[in-house]
């Protein structure tokens, strides 16, 4: 039988028998009234001493209540026996309970502590202001120099002002992870990440990443400056070339040299624009920026039109575009990512070939595809398009001009807008490239 159930009648059991008890004595005392002439003056004193007898105990009860102390029955038969039993078995669970969450509590701070990070608990929403911090571990007390007493309360932008536009609320910036410098020491750089739990509370989680941002800025400055050290001689050499060319047109013994070195030194001269493109996309985040509506479907027709000139109409291109699709973000980027997306297709198809291009929206998304017919591309190799200088066919991509830096360019673009970039190909079918696109921007 349940539990529950057996407990139930037990309390019935208890209660009849309580009721019994009351009733038989109070007829008692009616009937003994009755002999003497004084029924019912004997029938209420009956009934006002059990009424008391109630009173007298709730009163032990109520006492042993507010003492906050382990409850002791003051009676051992009836239904206030029962009542101190269950009484004393809740209190026992709750000190049971309480004692479980106490331990737990102390594990989750020797745990907390324990992290190498810096962790610091912040309250989103009080009753005078957002972002308040809570509480913090040990390891942000040293990197950030807390104290309880002083930080505990305060807000979290007084502490790290970058923060001051940063909107907490946002589940969408939540997923977001943020590079912020220390208060206390501005050659630290810290990854922060967000972690909401617990209706309005977040968890900000500061992880030391000094160390490899400053690697990765000095190799990006040191790409960007000898970029820009080798174009001055570059275009020296280009120029003495283009004479030498015009000078020994008719000379078949120095002509094709010349050619191959111009050919050499115009792959050069791309090569650097790409490198300074891929520096300029990596140093700006795009904060000093503002994004505009851009006419995407005009971008994409006047690239097709240039291609097509340049080719000679060698490629069959077809464009499905939703001219009415305007996309909030940075024109200049934007006009970067069709170019070498296209050229891509191009470059990597033979002539005659088909190359689809679409331009359409679809489940809140807007997305732009280019999609060829060639030699495909391997399901090894996908992965690592987009790694700079990565090469299929490292021989292929040398011969058709490619830098191998083209589609690490397109995804520095779509981070910067937010967006994702798709492959797809299958060997001998050909490949198709997809752009992902937020309509809100």
């Amino acid at each position: 039988m349940n539990k529950s159930i057996i407990q139930l009648n037990k309390l019935l059991n208890i209660f009849f028998l309580e009721v019994g008890i009351i009733a038989l004595t109070l007829a008692i005392l009616f009937f003994l009234g009755k002999s003497i002439g004084h029924s019912w003056p004997l029938f209420s004193f009956g009934l006002g001493l059990y009424i008391f007898w109630h009173l007298y105990h709730l009163l032990q009860l109520l006492k042993s209540l507010s003492s906050q102390q382990m409850l002791q029955a003051s009676i051992k038969f009836g239904i206030w026996k029962e009542i101190w039993i269950q009484l004393q078995l809740f209190q026992q669970n709750s000190h049971s309970q309480k004692n479980d969450l106490i331990t737990d509590l102390d594990n989750y701070r020797i745990f907390i502590n324990k992290i190498p990070d810096a962790v610091i608990i912040i309250n989103t929403k009080t009753n005078e202001q957002k972002n308040i911090i809570e509480w913090f571990n040990k390891s942000a007390q040293s990197t950030f120099n807390l104290k309880k007493k002083k930080h505990t309360g305060s807000h979290i932008n007084d502490l790290f002002t970058e923060l001051a536009e940063y909107d907490f609320s946002s589940l969408k910036n939540n997923k977001k992870r943020m590079t912020i410098h220390s208060p206390t020491d501005q050659n630290k750089i810290y990854s922060l990440r967000i972690i909401p739990y617990h209706k309005s509370f977040k968890l900000l989680l500061f992880r030391d990443i000094s160390r490899i941002y400053w690697v990765n800025k000095m190799r990006k400055n040191f790409i960007a400056n000898v970029s820009h050290e080798l174009r001055t001689p570059l275009t020296v050499i280009s120029g003495y070339l283009e004479t030498f060319e015009t000078h020994f047109k008719k000379d078949k013994k120095y002509l094709p040299a010349i050619q191959s070195m111009k050919q050499q030194s115009l792959r050069m001269n791309h090569l650097i624009q790409d490198l300074l493109v891929l520096s300029k996309l990596e140093s700006d985040t795009g904060k000093l920026k503002r994004k505009k509506l851009i006419d995407v479907p005009e971008i994409i027709r006047s690239i097709i039109k240039d291609t097509q000139m340049l080719t000679d109409n060698k490629y069959q291109i077809e464009a499905n575009i939703d001219n009415s699709l305007m996309l909030l973000g940075y024109e200049n980027e934007i006009q970067s990512m069709v170019s070498n997306l296209i050229n891509n297709a191009i470059r990597y198809t033979p002539a005659g070939s088909t190359i689809k291009i679409a331009w359409y929206s679809e489940n809140k998304n807007i997305f732009f595809s280019v999609n060829d017919n060639g030699e495909g591309i391997e399901k090894q190799h996908l992965q690592h398009l987009t790694e700079r200088f990565y090469r299929v066919d490292k021989g292929r991509s040398r011969s058709e001009g490619g830098t191998g830096l083209g589609l690490s360019i397109v995804k520095h673009i779509l981070n910067h807008h937010n967006a994702k970039l798709k492959i797809k190909s299958q060997i001998g079918k050909g490949s198709q490239f997809i752009c992902c696109f937020n309509k809100l921007g």
